[in-house]
């Protein structure tokens, strides 16, 4: 395999002495269901572009307080959203020390940066649990061409015919919280490199704000 890279596993195996069967349609089903080839180029030896920048979303998502690191408690959030089971203490320690050891200054005691969370995922998909990073990218509604799920980007909302729709006290408060973390100079507006920031893990700008000139027009 370290020969052939095209070769994404490789196990021995005998129909007649029954060794390595269960083993072997297992991986079957993991290159369907968990394909390596567009997350990872074996060749290079490193992540793809495309699985790289919907990584760095996932950080940006995961980084609630915006500082630029994953700190313990949005790593274990991380975990439970997607595994569905607290991250040990001891599982904590050996992830930290897996990414310390090739990029020392990507683990602080703030936390992981996104360099480093881009590496522990490099080391998934090298050691052939890339299963791993498809969770964690399904979970954050991407496909298998790793494209964000159309129906999560235009999800159906219906009003009915004289009626209006409205933000609810929730909804209101949670864009008033996210600009106030995006407003990182605390003068009450948001400036092109901090409306950029805010919009980092969307599609873009929309489209009517270009056309528009939004915000200079207002």
């Amino acid at each position: 395999m370290s020969e052939f890279k095209e070769i994404d596993s490789c196990i021995r195996t005998s129909a007649r002495e029954h060794h390595n069967i269960n083993e072997v349609f297992f991986l079957c089903q993991k290159a369907v269901t968990d394909p390596i080839a567009p997350l990872f180029d074996s060749k290079t030896s490193s992540l793809k572009p495309a699985c790289v920048s919907a990584l760095q979303r996932v950080f940006y998502l995961c980084d609630r307080d915006q500082d630029g690191f994953l700190s313990d408690k949005e790593l274990l959030d991380l975990q439970i959203k997607c595994f569905g089971k607290p991250l040990s203490e001891l599982d904590l320690s050996n992830i930290k020390s897996s990414i310390q050891k090739q990029l020392p200054d990507s683990v602080t005691d703030k936390g992981i940066t996104q360099s480093g969370f881009i590496l522990l995922n490099k080391l998934f998909a090298e050691k052939g649990r890339h299963e791993t990073i498809w969770l964690i990218l399904r979970t954050f509604h991407y496909t298998d061409s790793l494209s964000l799920q159309s129906n999560f980007l235009c999800p159906k909302f219906d009003v009915p015919a004289n009626s209006s729709a409205e933000l609810s006290p929730a909804g209101y408060r949670f864009f008033v919280d996210l600009f106030l973390l995006h407003d990182k100079d605390n003068d009450g507006g948001l400036s092109p490199s901090e409306l950029s920031a805010l919009f980092a893990p969307t599609p873009g700008l929309p489209p009517q704000w270009q056309d528009n000139d939004f915000p200079s027009c207002t």
